[in-house]
């Protein structure tokens, strides 16, 4: 049940996230945005763990453009 309420809110965020990046990314990212969402989808009232959970959430995160930038640094 908790993990049920983790994959909703997950899901809204990253559907919030996708609507203010909107004309930031290119459309490849939004389109792995969307793929991210559908996947969380998926899932709903089905079982999840909060790695897979985290998971997409960490994939979604990555797209931001100043984490990517982040990130790349560290590599």
């Amino acid at each position: 049940m908790k993990n049920q309420k983790l994959l909703k809110d997950s899901i809204e965020t990253i559907k919030k996230l996708r609507a203010e990046l909107h004309n930031d990314i290119d459309s490849s990212k939004r389109e792995e945005l969307d793929q991210i969402i559908k996947d969380l989808e998926s899932y709903e009232n089905r079982q999840i763990l909060v790695n897979q959970i985290l998971s997409l959430f960490g994939k979604a995160l990555a797209l931001i453009p100043i984490l990517e930038r982040v990130w790349d640094e560290f590599k």
